[in-house]
């Protein structure tokens, strides 16, 4: 298992690339988990939706890009913190 890679429960902060919604959205820092563990209003994001897909297995540095709602936003992953062992 790649240790440095996002995988479940770590908690992962996010930039908007858009020049518009880089100003007036924030970073914004999520918690990927299993669907019925799924909260957004509390950041928990389902591995199903569009965004928990996106940042599964990749690490902080890169760039994603997410369909929703019939367009695309770019994001860049700012910093991943890794979920305590018993998480897993």
């Amino acid at each position: 298992m790649n240790t440095l890679s996002i995988h479940h429960y770590d908690h992962v902060t996010l930039r908007p690339l858009n020049e518009l919604a880089a100003l007036h959205e924030p970073d914004i820092t999520i918690q990927v988990v299993p669907g019925y563990e799924a909260d957004a209003d509390n950041g928990r994001i389902s591995e199903d939706a569009p965004l928990g897909r996106a940042v599964l297995r990749r690490t902080a540095g890169e760039k994603i890009d997410i369909q929703v709602q019939g367009r695309s936003l770019a994001m860049m992953i700012l910093a991943v913190e890794k979920a305590a062992s018993g998480f897993r």
